[in-house]
């Protein structure tokens, strides 16, 4: 190796956790992750806050603190809206960003930047770089500016066929074939059953005509009905595919027309049919996602020579399929695995057509996925639960883990890699309504929603209907408050001079709180945003008082300091370095921010350092800092 780097990469896994890839690696699971250790320096605490996706990743690739580059949460609070947090959308374009990235910096001295699926990044403002869209947490999805936990796909997300009801499916049931053509013999002699089933193409970035399509089922002995086949038609010989039950089609190639414009779109799938009774009275398919090949890259023929019949773009690795009862594990861990492949197809084919290039920047969230949906399990007392829990841990580790091998063998020599994760997680704990401390000190008027909410409202404390226009102060977003001034926001009661008496009074309260449930107080610190500046947050993002809780009572990620530990997780992050002139076999125990990443990388090949960047450049890993 060269003693001076010549370009740089970033692989990000989303969540990723020190002390469970040490776990994994010391049982062997992880024998990429290890080599990487040993070739290079581990950095075992590297700290960002908040702990949530957009400011981390916003962080990474800016080199600055939230407070500077202007996403303070995963949510972004657009000025003059209302303070009620349905009004917040989510935090994912780069249009929000108030510091200059590297790769733009990098751009305007003629390099050339890949970065594939990097929250925060799209639209791109390149000029000889190449991206793939940014805009959520998956490549072909878009989040910003979309209220709550909505999102759009390239070309439509996931969904099922059944003859039970799901929240993101059609429901339909099997009637006597009829009209079918080029039906074989051995399927018009067993009394094949067909379904008609009305595709609408939910979630799609640019609205879908529906389309009919048609399901077919017959027996092949003489066990009951035990095949099926999805055609767009009427004929069989046009079928999608045939399988049986727990099969997996092969990746399906078809055309959907747009409505805006009447134009078609190739797009490409994959189907897994779940259940199917003898006597097709209980039947389940599950449709991934359609994913097409426009829309969410720039330049738009930079993928040109990407393979798209090879995998499927798996978004949130089916985990909305899951939660709602439609996928079990095993399938969600075969989502991740295509969702991998996907990924290394694009990234892949990007580095052999741009041989040049001189800085990736990645990121996979497969991670983070599996951790909000099993991360309980994990640490549950039931040790057949938590065998199971950590057993599906180490699946979605070792495709990580693979995909890890890929890029260290096609990576070149001459570059200075970091792998890094933006936030631990720790088990879910008794949330926190910080509406209801804040209400028993006369401060906020809520009330209680009747029945269950959904799962992101409830895991995160807003179960609840809040009436800004009676509240002194209006809780929002992970961990803000604000003062509701009647001279800046829509339907504010504050008086101006009373802005530091109330927010005081904000404080008082959530230091006080006691949780109902455990009798102790869950909120660590509650200060106002001007002295949150000391670690990084309280920039025009911020809430008049930013608080922090005990990482016990955390919703996963998102309110805690970044030291945080709790039953098996953890809120620190992975960061390790390898390539040119870095120490091997070396680890660092000192604490470094997610800031640091962009002055290193400047400061080992001598490119531009971007306008805004606030890190220090991590001395300590190099052989000689001074070369």
């Amino acid at each position: 190796m060269s003693a001076k780097a010549k370009r740089v990469a970033l692989l990000g896994f989303d969540c990723a956790i020190p002390k469970r890839l040490e776990a994994l690696m010391d049982e062997g699971a992880l024998p990429n992750f290890k080599k990487f250790t040993e070739e290079g320096s581990y950095m075992t605490e590297g700290y960002n806050m908040p702990t949530v996706t957009p400011p981390s990743w916003a962080t990474i690739c800016t080199g600055a603190f939230p407070r500077t580059h202007g996403v303070e949460d995963y949510y972004y609070y657009n000025e003059g809206e209302s303070l009620h947090f349905s009004k917040c959308v989510q935090a994912f374009g780069s249009d929000m960003l108030t510091a200059q990235t590297i790769w733009d910096a990098w751009d305007k001295a003629g390099k050339k930047s890949l970065v594939v699926n990097y929250p925060t990044s799209w639209p791109s403002k390149m000029e000889n770089g190449i991206m793939v869209q940014g805009e959520g947490l998956s490549a072909a999805e878009h989040r910003w500016q979309i209220e709550g936990y909505e999102h759009k796909e390239w070309l439509c997300a996931e969904s099922c066929v059944a003859t039970d009801y799901y929240p993101i499916g059609v429901q339909a049931r099997f009637e006597d074939a009829d009209g079918w053509e080029n039906l074989p013999e051995e399927i018009e002699d067993n009394e094949p059953l067909e379904m008609v089933i009305p595709m609408e193409f939910k979630h799609a970035m640019d609205p879908l005509k529906p389309q009919t399509w048609y399901g077919l089922t017959w027996e092949s002995g003489d066990d009951g009905y035990d095949v099926f086949a999805l055609c767009p038609e009427k004929d069989y010989s046009k079928a999608f595919f045939t399988i049986k039950v727990r099969e997996w089609s092969d990746v399906i190639e078809h055309q959907f027309p747009i409505i805006s414009d009447d134009r078609v779109e190739p797009g490409y799938f994959r189907c897994k049919l779940m259940t199917l009774s003898d006597d097709a009275e209980e039947f389940k398919l599950y449709m991934s996602g359609i994913n097409g090949t426009q829309g969410y890259c720039a330049p738009a023929d930079a993928l040109k020579n990407v393979d798209f019949t090879k995998a499927i773009l798996a978004n949130d690795m089916g985990f909305v399929g899951h939660a709602n009862g439609i996928i079990d594990d095993d399938t969600l861990i075969e989502m991740a695995q295509f969702h991998s492949e996907w990924n290394t197809e694009i990234v892949t084919t990007l580095m052999k057509d741009n041989p040049d290039w001189d800085l990736l920047y990645m990121h996979s969230h497969l991670v983070d996925w599996f951790y909000h949906g099993f991360l309980d399990q994990m640490d549950s007392d039931d040790p057949e639960v938590r065998a199971h829990g950590m057993d599906l841990e180490r699946r979605i580790y070792e495709i990580e883990d693979r995909y890890l091998g890929i890029m260290m063998d096609l990576i070149p020599e001459d570059t200075l890699t970091c792998l890094i994760s933006d936030h631990g997680a720790t088990p879910i704990g008794p949330i926190l309504n910080t509406a209801d401390a804040l209400k028993q000190a006369g401060l906020t008027a809520y009330e209680a929603r009747e029945g269950e909410g959904n799962f992101f409202d409830e895991s995160e404390g807003y179960n609840y209907e809040l009436i800004p226009e009676k509240s002194k102060a209006v809780p929002q977003r992970y961990m803000f408050v604000y003062v509701n001034l009647k001279s800046k926001y829509p339907g504010g009661i504050v008086e101006d001079e009373d802005y530091e008496k109330v927010r005081n009074e904000i404080i008082d309260a959530l230091y006080d709180y006691k949780h109902p449930e455990t009798g102790e107080r869950p909120v660590m610190c509650a200060l106002p945003k001007e002295d949150a500046k000391v670690f990084g947050m309280g920039g025009e993002q911020s809430g008049d008082v930013v608080y922090v809780l005990k990482p016990e009572y955390m919703a996963e990620h998102g309110y805690g300091f970044p030291t945080g530990e709790s039953g098996c997780g953890s809120l620190k992050n992975v960061m390790m370095w390898r390539g040119p002139g870095v120490k091997k076999g070396f680890t660092y125990k000192n604490p470094r921010w997610l800031a640091d990443v962009v002055p290193t990388f400047c400061h080992a090949t001598g490119n531009p350092v971007p306008a805004d960047t606030e890190g220090a450049i991590c001395y300590q890993i190099f052989e000689d800092h001074n070369k």
